[in-house]
């Protein structure tokens, strides 16, 4: 895989849509949901997934978002295009080519549903703030119907702010397309887009959630393990890890929540 290679499968969807006399909106003879591209949220976020809490005045630092699709039909290329319509001057979250890239090998495509294909991508343009990631099956075998990750993108935000994900035009020749194969021939199409806006936050004072995902359970045990007993990341405010309500965050604390969990204990309370 190489640079090489992704020109050749970019240069391959473009050839198809030429040739093709018209671009569906959805697959062609769509037998279920349609074909969707959707974004989550990694780390620290609310529970709805609309806020991705960042550690308070400790910039600049890295958040997560995760690019999902869910396809019915066989995938064989893919271009997707996208624009941060928030970005402003200074930019509020910049995506480092290295972090999501390097040595021609995409690191945003680790562990993805693509992750085989012969030819994957990503391309950034610094302003407008427009980026693109694009794959070719080509050698490799395409991606069958199911739901999961397409890429996983890290920006780095330098201030408290909002990440606003839409899809856009990508200069010369790129837009949002996904490319099947149906009756024999190359049939390129529109896949539903579901844009985004993040709300990046300072977290504060959560209460028995130390991991701040707006919620208490049994992820929050596993956390303060982690931070008491093996030198995990600690709680973004300390408070929150303290269950017991004691002043201090320990073992008791990780009782605390297993017997509320599990054992119908006191549920925690809010520690003042």
């Amino acid at each position: 895989m190489n640079r090489l290679a992704f020109v050749l499968g970019a240069i391959l969807v473009i050839l198809i849509l030429s040739l093709s006399s018209n671009v569906m909106a959805q697959d062609p003879d769509d037998p279920g949901e349609p074909d969707t591209l959707y974004f989550n949220p990694g780390g620290m976020r609310s529970l709805t997934g609309d806020t991705i809490y960042v550690w308070p005045d400790s910039f600049p630092q890295d958040v997560i978002v995760y690019i999902n699709f869910w396809n019915d039909y066989d995938i064989y290329d893919f271009n997707v295009p996208l624009i941060d319509t928030c970005n402003g001057s200074p930019s509020d979250a910049d995506l480092d080519p290295f972090k999501n890239n390097y040595n021609d090998v995409p690191k945003c495509f680790e562990g993805s549903r693509v992750k085989d294909f012969s030819a994957l991508g990503f391309k950034l343009t610094y302003w407008p703030p427009i980026f693109m990631i694009g794959g070719t099956a080509v050698y490799a075998d395409p991606v069958p119907p199911g739901d999961g990750l397409l890429a996983t993108m890290i920006f780095t935000v330098h201030d408290t702010g909002r990440i606003c994900l839409d899809t856009t035009f990508y200069p010369p020749a790129a837009t949002l397309i996904f490319v099947t194969i149906f009756d024999g021939h190359a049939t390129p199409f529109y896949p539903v887009f579901k844009k985004r806006t993040f709300v990046i936050a300072n977290c504060e004072y959560s209460q028995a959630d130390p991991n701040y995902d707006g919620k208490t359970d049994i992820v929050d045990v596993v956390y303060l393990v982690n931070y008491i007993l093996r030198s995990g990341p600690p709680p973004c405010v300390e408070k929150s890890g303290d269950a017991s309500c004691d002043g201090e965050v320990n073992v008791i604390d990780i009782v605390y929540l297993v017997g509320y969990l599990f054992k119908n204990g006191p549920a925690p309370g809010y520690c003042p």
